[in-house]
């Protein structure tokens, strides 16, 4: 929100797109984030929406390139399982680095095999205290609870984080 209100003190041309993806992030929150599970696609385009208000923000400071290789956009994933992750990215990665930050996402889903790639700069004078494990610990144990086959890799080498995630989305619910 405060992003959002210096574009429109400064009469931004930004100022409306912020606005309008801030209320489509607000509608998925209250409508559909309360759904156990939610299509591929949606999960996609709310991160999309997220992303697209995290451009305003960044400008040119960062590059953000985010891939989809979707088989079916139908198939059912946990609610907001994938914001963490690319929350993170912004928070520990782009907005903690000075010079050439990126952030690289992959998204491919075939049948019931999904894969989430997320890659991000980040100074390694800054590195990652304790306090800032305790999302990767949540995201760990939301896994453990929701999907009964996953795997979750995290590598943090030459100032870069990534994390890999995969899922078998038919596992959902079987644990």
């Amino acid at each position: 929100l405060n992003n959002i209100y210096a574009l429109t003190r400064k009469k931004s041309d930004q100022a409306p797109e912020a606005v309008l993806k801030l209320s489509e992030l607000l509608s998925f929150m209250l409508y559909e984030s309360r759904k156990e599970t939610i299509p591929v696609s949606m999960e996609m385009a709310f991160l999309e929406d997220y992303i697209a208000l995290e451009r305003i923000r960044y400008d040119q400071r960062l590059q953000i390139s985010f891939e989809k290789e979707v088989q079916d956009p139908s198939q059912p994933i946990a609610s907001l399982l994938l914001l963490p992750l690319v929350e993170n990215a912004f928070k520990h990665g782009a907005s903690e680095t000075r010079f050439d930050s990126f952030i690289k996402i992959q998204l491919k889903q075939h049948e019931s095999n999904f894969h989430f790639s997320i890659e991000n700069s980040f100074e390694a004078t800054k590195a990652m205290a304790g306090t800032e494990r305790i999302g990767l610990n949540n995201i760990r144990r939301q896994l453990e609870l929701l999907y009964n086959d996953y795997n979750l890799d995290v590598n943090c080498q030459e100032n870069i984080f990534n994390v890999n995630l995969y899922l078998n989305l038919n596992s959902y619910g079987k644990n």
